[in-house]
């Protein structure tokens, strides 16, 4: 296996150039580094990334931790943070934490001894006092679920404001008060979503029935047996806020198994516009999150951190825009 000493040997250069060139630690000639990299290439030398932060370099990797890799929301920001990273030459380091916060702490434990230079979270309900128990994490930004008492830069979508839009929308056709299909009382997301979803009702001063408000997950199964819940105890129903995508795609199965069809008998909004919601039949109105603006932003965030400059730490909340189709 070539070693750096190889390297150096072939290209005709002191170990400590190549060492330069590959820690990005002092200036090289443009030159010099093209005869670095072609000796790398002939030699099939491949730094050890490990060992070039021992010594006080960068992996030149950002570690990013997701709950749940079956949500194509998260996927689609992680492939916005992969597009963004790989335009300065960094890799992403992903791992799945299944939203256990036990898990959780391991993983990025794990990710700060392989020394990422930085760690991009999505938060969950234990992300801050997963933090909170381990030693001090260097650059960091956390996505999609702000956690009020963390200090550090957060980067989100306007849940509140994005339910808001759509709730409006079912009340612009809608005879009756639209059922709403809700998250995790425990999410952060869900929260303002459900906020959203009672204060528009409050200000075209319609009750809240507790009957028209089923509790879910973001899963398609959740969905499902939320809006089948709903059939069995609401007669009047015409139309649905589900709290994502995909528990709106799962509402969608449900209502056709009724015998009912979206927008004719009952109207159905979502949040997210996953890929899945434009080629369903009908396809889904929602309220798009935006996931390469989130994932761009989270990347410069850390950054920025990465290099040592100040960021601000007010959390950055994105507007979500909605999206009509023909389930609306």
């Amino acid at each position: 296996m070539a070693t750096i000493k190889d390297v150096a040997r072939r290209a005709g250069v002191g170990v400590a150039t190549v060492s330069r060139a590959l820690n990005r630690t002092g200036y090289v000639k443009s030159d010099t580094l093209h005869k670095i990299e072609q000796a790398m290439a002939e030699l099939g030398y491949i730094p050890n990334r490990q060992a070039r932060a021992m010594v006080g370099g960068s992996t030149m990797t950002i570690g990013v931790l997701v709950p749940d890799m079956d949500n194509s929301l998260f996927m689609r920001i992680v492939q916005a943070i992969n597009d963004a990273a790989y335009r300065y030459d960094y890799t992403l380091l992903v791992m799945d934490s299944r939203g256990e916060a036990e898990r959780e702490a391991k993983i990025v434990r794990a990710m700060q001894e392989l020394r990422v230079d930085g760690l991009i979270l999505f938060g969950t309900p234990g992300t801050h006092e997963v933090l909170n128990h381990l030693s001090p994490t260097g650059p960091l930004v956390i996505l999609d679920r702000l956690i009020p008492s963390f200090p550090g830069p957060q980067v989100s979508v306007n849940h509140y404001e994005g339910a808001k839009k759509a709730v409006n929308l079912l009340l612009q056709y809608c005879h009756f008060p639209p059922a709403f299909i809700a998250g995790p009382c425990h999410v952060s997301s869900a929260q303002d979503r459900y906020k959203g979803y009672q204060d528009v009702l409050y200000d075209h001063q319609i009750n809240i029935d507790q009957n028209r408000i089923e509790p879910a997950d973001f899963t398609y199964q959740a969905g499902y047996e939320a809006m089948q819940r709903l059939f069995a105890r609401v007669s009047d129903l015409d139309g649905v806020f589900a709290v994502n995508d995909l528990a709106a795609l799962g509402a969608m199965k449900a209502i056709y198994e009724h015998g009912l069809r979206c927008p004719d008998d009952i109207r159905l909004v979502g949040f997210d516009d996953i890929h899945a919601a434009r080629y369903v039949t009908p396809s889904l109105t929602t309220i798009r999150q935006p996931m390469e603006a989130i994932g761009e932003s989270a990347v410069n965030i850390v950054l920025k951190q990465i290099h040592g400059e100040l960021v601000d730490t007010k959390p950055i909340v994105l507007p979500g825009k909605l999206i009509r189709r023909e389930s609306c």
